[in-house]
């Protein structure tokens, strides 16, 4: 109960700032539908403009990480240079876009040669205008890498897990295969009403057999409504199904959202607040509680913000536990002008076993500042810091903490526009 009347409280205060400034209508801004430059690096404005049908891109950077051993090893730092060959290809005209791009990276440890390994990533995304009020849109993502703290801040194309259904652990020194495939289809039904409908499949494989691979399974619904200028009503029922092998117990999670306001502050700002009932099961053993997602953002060309609150079921990947988690995350990015780029980006989890009282707890933050040296050379900076820890957890060999900084230089073909 407390954590829903300080969500609404949140939500109140923003309704204040949006009554001060006089907020202006616009739909709601769902993730992937506004355009924005701010913290987005200017290899992804080449690769992602239309115009550009096909490149390429190189890039190598130097590194420095506080730990790279394995669970149970005493921590051993090390350097780690790597060069990243990167290319990618357009397609479609006003009402359909397609885009992939690939990629692999081979990295080398200083002290640790026999760490040396490869990295591969993919990307495909397809977007397609049925009608003036109806579009289709799918991605996938797929990353293969040893998962030490290098190939936190240095993949391509991160797997988007969605933090309301899956907490996925951080494990020391292990090769992680990724994928995950999106489809959604939105509608607006009339003026003021939206429909959509999404599916989504993840897989996750680890090399280590004492960690349990998985597949997940979403599906669901929303609906939204706009009462007037600025005030929006959001329902949405989604469930989600984690399948692991044998020696792991299932888990499936049912969440119905329907107490959901969105409010358009402004025609950059934006506060919601959902509130739910979501059910599991676990091992024939069913659970029943409540579920919140609250937040606040703003959205403009060269600068985006965001703070985010969920709270609810979550399914530990990797370990097959089903948790009640609270997850913070803040964002913020800023394109300054045409040659530099910054961002920060941080997230904290706080899970508990349902059965035990083992709780564990997941922090990270960092940044990063992107130079456009010449328009076709781009110099990179960037510092992550990552911290986990137990207690009384039904698990052992969770507990990590690394820091980790690199700097980068990289190649586009073709090069920055104007």
């Amino acid at each position: 109960m407390p954590r829903i009347v300080l969500a609404w409280i949140l939500l109140f205060a923003a309704v204040g700032i949006a009554q001060e400034e006089g907020a202006i209508p616009i739909p709601i801004d769902y993730e992937g539908e506004t355009e924005s430059a701010g913290g987005r690096s200017f290899v992804d404005d080449v690769f992602h403009a239309t115009r550009n049908h096909f490149g390429f891109s190189v890039s190598a950077y130097q590194a420095y990480t506080t730990d790279v051993s394995r669970v149970g090893e005493p921590n051993r730092d090390a350097g780690i240079t790597s060069v990243m060959p990167r290319a990618f290809f357009n397609a479609g005209r006003r009402r359909s876009q397609f885009h992939f791009d690939l990629g692999a990276g081979y990295r080398m440890y200083n002290r640790e040669r026999s760490f040396n390994s490869w990295d591969y990533f993919a990307n495909a995304q397809y977007r397609y205008e049925l009608s003036t009020r109806t579009s289709l849109q799918i991605s996938d993502q797929f990353t293969s890498s040893y998962n030490d703290s290098w190939s936190f801040v240095s993949l391509y194309s991160p797997i988007r897990h969605n933090p309301g259904f899956s907490n996925e652990l951080l494990f020391n020194r292990q090769r992680i295969t990724r994928n995950a495939a999106v489809a959604q289809l939105n509608s607006q039904i009339t003026r003021k009403a939206r429909l959509g409908v999404f599916g989504g499949y993840n897989s996750y494989r680890y090399a280590e057999s004492t960690l349990g691979n998985a597949s997940a399974i979403e599906a669901g619904a929303e609906f939204d409504y706009r009462l007037n200028r600025w005030l929006y009503l959001a329902s949405r029922y989604s469930t989600y199904l984690n399948y692991v092998d044998d020696r792991f117990r299932d888990t499936q999670i049912h969440r119905l959202q329907f107490a959901g306001v969105d409010f358009n502050l402004t025609r950059s700002w934006r506060a919601w607040m959902t509130a739910g009932a979501e059910a599991s099961r676990q091992q024939e053993r069913y659970r029943v509680s409540e579920s919140i997602d609250a937040g606040l953002g703003y959205n403009s060309y060269r600068s985006t913000f965001s703070l985010t609150y969920q709270h609810g079921f979550t399914a530990g990947i990797g370990i097959s536990r089903l948790l009640r988690s609270d997850v913070f995350s803040g964002n913020f990015g800023y394109r300054a002008n045409r040659w530099l780029s910054g961002n920060l980006q941080s997230y904290y989890y706080r899970s508990r076993e349902l059965e035990g009282s083992g709780k564990l707890e997941t922090i990270s933050f960092g940044g990063g500042l992107q130079f456009a040296l010449r328009r076709d050379l781009i110099a990179s900076a960037s510092s992550y810091y990552q911290h986990q820890r137990t207690r009384d957890f039904s698990i052992d060999g969770l507990g990590l903490s690394r820091l980790t900084a690199y700097v980068g230089l990289q190649y586009v073909w073709p090069s920055l526009s104007n």
